[in-house]
């Protein structure tokens, strides 16, 4: 699985991409080939203002998964990771279970 973080309108931090990369392995890594790529994308809507406008989008793709989307709004960048890879880990794995299920299908109309 290719990893790519991004980061837009903030001061790239080489500890937070190490830190993004580390928990996209830790929560994906249980999909093995299932995820071809995924993408973070990284930003600050508003500025220095504060509350809660750091941006975390996650993409991921893969074959027979299509393209998912996850989008976290957060205080800060660590915890909008967090709470976007383990909503897309819950998304995947219904996706994963989804298509196994065409694929029953298929084989029991099939026979």
């Amino acid at each position: 699985m290719k990893v790519h973080v991004r980061c837009t309108g903030l001061p790239h931090s080489h500890s937070l991409v190490e830190h993004t990369t580390r928990r996209v392995h830790q929560h994906l890594s249980r999909f093995g080939d299932r995820l071809a790529g995924v993408e973070v994308r990284l930003s600050d809507v508003n500025g220095p203002r504060g509350g809660r406008d750091k941006r975390c989008q996650v993409i991921a793709h893969g074959p027979g998964l299509g393209l998912l989307r996850i989008e976290e709004l957060h205080e800060d960048f660590y915890g909008g990771v967090e709470r976007a890879l383990a909503r897309l880990s819950q998304a995947v794995g219904r996706g994963i279970a989804r298509a196994r299920e065409r694929y029953v299908e298929a084989e029991r109309r099939a026979s």
